[in-house]
């Protein structure tokens, strides 16, 4: 029986891919880490006829893994301008930046690596009415998502989380999505 050259190629290639044990990936070693994403933020505490825009943002961490199930890290997170509208006409904007000291749970340390978070932080938001106005206060963050490692040092990153911030700032509270992509020394 003669195979196609199709099957040869799949054949050579299973064979080569096809890591040995020497070869095996850690990709829940111990090392630091860093990340880059981008983010919506969707605003959660508007009542009745308040509305808030989305808004777009960027989110940078830093971490280490200190066991294949368990990571520290820093994230940073700034949301852009979102317009605040009450009862259809914009009476400001709401720009904001979260800073928090996070924990992860990995559920898994293969390729596919699902995790949850929990931080804690601080969070400061700019509201313009005409004239711009600050506030500050602390923040909690919980979530989860999920690392995809492409190459054992190059992932790409999936998260969503909660901040529910007090204070000053209480009522800012929004959902962040981020997807991103990240590098493991």
């Amino acid at each position: 029986m003669q195979l196609s050259n199709r099957a040869w190629l799949g054949a050579l290639f299973a064979c080569v891919a096809a890591p040995t044990d020497a070869d095996a990936q850690d990709y829940a070693r111990n090392g630091p880490y860093l990340g880059l994403a981008g983010s919506v933020g969707i605003y959660t505490e508007a009542d009745g006829n308040v509305d808030v825009d989305e808004a777009l943002g960027l989110n940078a961490r830093a971490g280490y893994r200190l066991h294949p199930h368990f990571a520290v890290e820093g994230s940073f997170e700034w949301l852009s301008e979102a317009d605040i509208s009450v009862s259809g006409s914009r009476v400001a904007s709401l720009e904001s930046f979260t800073g928090t000291a996070n924990g992860k749970a990995f559920l898994l340390t293969g390729r596919v690596q699902p995790f949850a978070l929990i931080g804690i932080g601080g969070m400061g938001i700019t509201v313009d009415r005409g004239g711009s106005g600050g506030e500050s206060g602390f923040a909690a963050r919980f979530g989860g998502g999920v690392d995809i490692y492409i190459t054992e040092n190059f992932l790409a990153a999936i998260d969503a989380s909660y901040v529910l911030p007090t204070g000053d700032v209480d009522g800012a509270d929004f959902v962040s999505i981020g997807w991103g992509f990240g590098y493991r020394f």
